[in-house]
Order: C-alpha cells, then structure tokens, then sequence
C-alpha cells in the first residue's frame, strides 16, 4: 500500500461488508476491463476499491471468482440489448471498438481459464447473450438456432479481437461500417 500521505491511494471504506463487496466488484469490472484477467492484481483491485485486497479472498475465494462475479454482475449498457443479428455483431464490433473488450470478451477469447470457470462463464453469457440471439434466430426460422448463435457471437469475437490486438493489419484498419458491410452475406446466411 502506498504512504499515507500519497493521493493517488484511495481511501480505506469504513467496515461495511456489503458495500466493499460491491465496491470490489465494481473496481474488478474496470480493472479487467483495462488490462485483462492475466494482467490485473488483486492488489490493484482492492487499492481501486479502497478496501484490503485480502477481502476477495474472503468474498469471492479468488481472482478467478471475482472475475466470474464482476461477469455475472453485468452492466447496465448490456440489459438493452437487440438480438437481431446484424444489430448485435454490429453493437458489439462498435462497444469493443470505442471502449475497449469487456470482462465477458476477454474470457470468450481466453485460453488461460480453469474449467470451472469457462462453465461459469458460458453459462453468464448463455443467459445474457445466446438465449436471446437463439430465441431470435429461431423466430426467423433459422435450423439449429444456437449453433447460429454460437457462431454469430464467435465471430463477433474474433473479428474484435483481431482489430483490437492489429495482427489482421488490414482488418485492423478498415473501418467498422465496411467491416460491417463485408460481413453482410455471412450474417444474413447464418440468420436463416
């Protein structure tokens, strides 16, 4: 912990153990957000929060199951969310684009989690994302509705990730719109 005088450190929380869980959870959503799973330190995330990193032990048993919490805690931005298709590839390239991968699409992409925790994960993004993205592929008339949806979110992945991490130079360069449009006749394949 830094000095007592240095005002980058926050403020230690009185004891209130609801409101450092919450605080925790909000700070590990940001902190993830920032620099990812691998990168981020509990240190960090109680420093940000203002409570003793020691609590996520205490309320969450670990980094890991923190950051399975702060995906299950969601936002408020993702409770709005259109299924179509076309809308939510494009929501989500534009979201990732202009602020950055979330907790959820870094795990989707990450290779380093336990087991335990991609089940836990896919079953948050299940309930937020593919039961929905489903229920509207099969309203359309769409075969296999949640293979489809599993692949439109897939893609929406890849393609974020590959322009965000620029090793696709050109994909990383063209912009939404047209990456957009250049998807069209694969998205509008696999809605129906």
């Amino acid at each position: 912990m830094s000095p007592v005088g240095d005002k980058t450190t926050a403020a230690r929380r009185p004891h209130d153990a609801e409101a450092s869980r919450r605080a925790l959870l909000e700070a590990a959503r940001e902190v993830f957000e920032a620099v990812g799973y691998d990168r981020a330190t509990t240190r960090e995330i109680g420093e940000r929060a203002g409570v003793d990193p020691a609590l996520i032990a205490r309320y969450f048993d670990s980094k890991e199951g923190l950051f399975i919490a702060a995906i299950a805690a969601g936002s408020a931005e993702e409770e709005g969310i259109d299924f179509a298709p076309r809308a939510l590839v494009a929501f989500l390239l534009e979201r990732w684009d202009e602020r950055g991968h979330s907790p959820i699409s870094r795990a989707l992409a990450s290779p380093t989690l336990t087991p335990g925790a991609r089940e836990q994960i896919s079953a948050v993004v299940g309930d937020r994302v593919l039961l929905g993205l489903a229920a509207e592929l099969r309203a359309r008339g769409a075969a296999e509705a949640e293979l489809r949806a599993e692949l439109l979110v897939a893609l929406a992945v890849g393609v974020a990730v590959t322009r965000a991490n620029g090793t696709l130079e050109t994909l990383a360069a063209t912009p939404r719109e047209d990456v957009l449009a250049t998807l069209a006749p694969l998205l509008d394949a696999l809605e129906s």
